[in-house]
This record gives C-alpha cells, structure tokens and sequence, in this order.
C-alpha cells in the first residue's frame, strides 16, 4: 500500500486541508476493524474514571530506547495509568474482568502520546483579538522570573484540537519581545486547570536572538548587543549561583553586593540554568545568531538547547562537536534575512552530521498536525524512526521532562493513540485516544 507523507510537489496548503476533509469523512463512515466491547462503540467520548481497558490486535512503539516496536500487542489501562504493556502472549496481559475490550484485529498502530515542544498551546486562542492572548511578558530584557505556567488556559479549544489528533503534552514559553523571556511550562493536554494537567512547572528557561529580541534600547538592538547583554546577565547569575542562600556573604562591599543580586528575582531564576540544573532554550534562526550561541555555551558551560533553527543546518558541524541539541522548527522557508538559507531536508541533514533533534511545529491551532509535520520530515529524508522519535521521547528528554515523558510503560500515565495505519501519513486517522481518565473513541477534529 502507498503511504503519502506531505510533500511541497503537491501543495502544503491543499495537502492539509484535503487530509482534513477526509479525516473529518474517515471518522463518520470508515469501517473499523472488529472494534469490540461490552455495547457497540460510538464515537464519543467515553466516561472512563477509574475504568480499565483493554486494547488488543495493535502493534505497539512503546519509544522506549533499546526496546523495539511490539508487532502484535496488548495495552491495559487501569484508573488512567497503564499496568501491562506487552506482546500478546499466554497470560502475560490477561484481560481483567469487566475490562472495556477494544480490539483492533492487527489493524491498529499505537503510539505514546505527541510532545509539542515549540507550539503557543494554552496562551493563544484567537489570532486577531489581543484579549485571548496570554503569556506576553513586558519590554525588558530579563524575564527569566516570568512563568507561561501563569498564562496557560486549559479551556483553549486547540489544546483539545491537539489532543484529539494524538498531541498529550506540550510545552509553551512566554511570549514576547525580552531577550530572556521566561520559564516554559509542561502540562498535558487534558485537565480543567493547568495544575491537573502539570508535568512541569518550570521546563527551561528561554532566550530570543536576533529580529525577535530587538527593541528600541541601544543594546539588545542589535545582534551584538544582545550577546553582550546576555553574556553580562549570566556572569551576574554566576556569581550568585557561586553564593547560594545557605551560604553566609563575605563582609564588606562584596556582600552588599551580592545581597542586592539575591534580591533580582529574573537572576535567582537562572541560577538553576547556571548550575545545569535547567536547559537554556536559545531561539534563533540565523546561523550566525546560533554561533554566537554556541560561543556562550562553551563559556558558561551551560546545558543549551538551539530552537526553530532554520539555519542551524549550516553550523551542524559545531553543534555535534559542543553536543548541543536542536529542537527544529518543521517546514521553515526562507523568508527574511534570517532564514535565507533554510532547507526543506534540515532535520535530516542535521541528523546526518550527529545533531540530536527533536521536532517542533511551533504552532497553536494547528499543533493537531504535530505528526503530519513529522511526516513532511520523513518526506524530506529523515528517516521514519528518527521522526517518531522526535515527536515523542526527545523533545521530553532534552528538556528534562520526568523520565517516560513521550514513551510507553508499565506505571505512567496512560498517554497512548490509535490510528489505523502509519500515524505519520495523511492516510491514517485517529481511532482512540486515552490520556489518563479521558478516553475518547474515533474523537472528530472540529
């Protein structure tokens, strides 16, 4: 069977909306394979407070590293957590009694739920009406005390858009204009507030370099002046992460000083980021913008993450040689000074030249399409493990999200999606998904 990935020979636009269509189609009349249980399945969402679940008939990429994708497999869900992740077997996942029993008939495919890593989920919800959007932080340059964990609204009808094509956990940044803009927050995607939802409070602390970061001050106008700024700033966090609160300041003028650093709530918010207790997340799309970067985290020793990166491709050298990751924006063209040498196969060339990388679609209302922009990267060459990879388990792990973020296994939270066929294809759709106590059958996109 052909799989169709997004491809620029047929149109971005016309490619998504025609999968729309045929997703909205696909789930009002497809004919699901063998879909059993007690009643006959509608395609609604299912109450499932501390129900268990029985999923069968599906192959199963857990995502787990080392851990190859279970053929043929069985999921038990139990009170919103799984408790048997396993190949079918005798006895080794038996069907609890008065379990809902969804089998699948070797037709389903399942993977662990989407991490949006680069999207605005939860801090946009009209584009052009200003009073829906939160997150803003004000026009100076340390915001790193600012928290997006303030911002978030659960009630955001993308976060359940995201949901519903397969996308449990996101991460969102302060918006705006600083220089330092703030600490991202990670949540799932299912929750009536963000402290039901949290995964996270304080992710990463984030930077913006370049076109983004400029204001009218004389200093962070400029590409240069925003490195100095930020090399200035991290040296005064440095001397404060030297001196903890445990620790007694030394008499004289020294101490005054240091006391008045303790008293700057944006430095105590990057003493973490200094002692790499936290990554600094640097967004920037030029390649000289990321090399500068780079020059600041060999100096501070920092664990640094480059984000969007459209022409991080052009430093890849540098960035497999000072292990710094890349969390990439899909499907950035050139379309300023900035990104005038982005590639269509970034992510695979980066790849190539040892550049760990996660995938971002740096959306809000279409963070839905999270898996098809993975797939616009298998298109452009990289390969189909290393995109599933970079939607799921990497951008958890190169933000220090809890261990099994992203992945399939015994205890977690259950955060798992069904589609019927490659979930990185336009051809495939939601069959079900299950986030914790929320349980949704062949859930619609509208």
């Amino acid at each position: 069977m052909t799989v169709f990935y997004p491809s620029p020979h047929t149109g971005w636009t016309f490619s998504v909306a025609a999968a729309a269509s045929l997703v909205g189609l696909a789930l009002t009349s497809v004919a699901l394979p063998c879909l059993a249980e007690a009643g006959s399945p509608s395609p609604a969402p299912v109450d499932a407070a501390a129900a268990e679940l029985y999923i069968q008939g599906v192959k199963i990429h857990t995502q787990v590293r080392g851990q190859p994708a279970l053929e043929s497999g069985v999921l038990v869900v139990s009170k919103g957590r799984l408790t048997c992740v396993s190949p079918v077997g005798p006895g080794q996942c038996p069907q609890p009694s008065g379990a809902r029993l969804f089998d699948f008939a070797g037709k389903g495919v399942v993977i662990p739920g989407l991490v949006e890593a680069l999207g605005r989920l939860g801090l946009y919800e009209i584009d052009a009406e200003g009073s829906s959007h939160d997150g803003t932080a004000g026009r100076q340059t340390n915001n790193a005390a600012v928290r997006a964990l303030d911002g978030v609204t659960m009630a955001s009808r993308a976060i359940q858009a995201a949901r519903r094509a397969g996308v449990m956990a996101a991460v969102v940044r302060p918006q705006g204009n600083a220089l330092i803009a703030g600490q991202s927050v990670a949540f799932r995607t299912v929750g009536a507030t963000i402290e039901q939802a949290l995964i996270a409070p304080s992710a990463a602390v984030h930077v913006h370099l370049g076109q983004e970061a400029k204001r009218d001050e004389p200093l962070v106008g400029s590409r240069s002046g925003q490195i100095a700024a930020l090399r200035a700033i991290l040296t005064r966090a440095q001397r404060l992460a030297a001196w903890p609160a445990t620790k007694k300041l030394p008499p004289g003028p020294e101490g005054d000083r240091l006391a008045q650093l303790r008293e700057d709530p944006g430095l105590l918010a990057l003493v973490p980021v200094l002692l790499r207790q936290q990554p600094l997340v640097v967004h920037a799309h030029r390649a000289d913008d990321i090399a500068a970067a780079l020059r600041v985290q060999k100096e501070f020793a920092l664990k640094m993450v480059i984000a969007d990166g459209a022409e991080a491709h052009v430093v890849a050298d540098q960035l497999a040689k000072q292990a710094v990751p890349v969390l990439l924006q899909i499907r950035v063209r050139p379309y300023d000074f900035a990104t005038q040498r982005a590639r269509e196969d970034a992510a695979a060339v980066l790849t190539a030249a040892g550049v760990t990388v996660a995938l971002g679609s740096g959306e809000s209302h279409n963070a839905r399409n999270l898996r098809w922009e993975a797939g616009y990267a298998v298109a452009q060459g990289l390969a189909w493990q290393s995109a599933l990879d970079g939607v799921t388990r990497l951008p958890a792990e190169l933000l220090g999200l809890p261990q099994g973020t992203g992945t399939l296994a015994v205890g977690q939270t259950a955060a798992l999606a069904v589609y019927d066929g490659d979930p990185l294809s336009l051809q495939s759709h939601v069959l079900l998904v299950v986030l914790g106590d929320s349980v949704e059958f062949a859930p619609t996109q509208r």
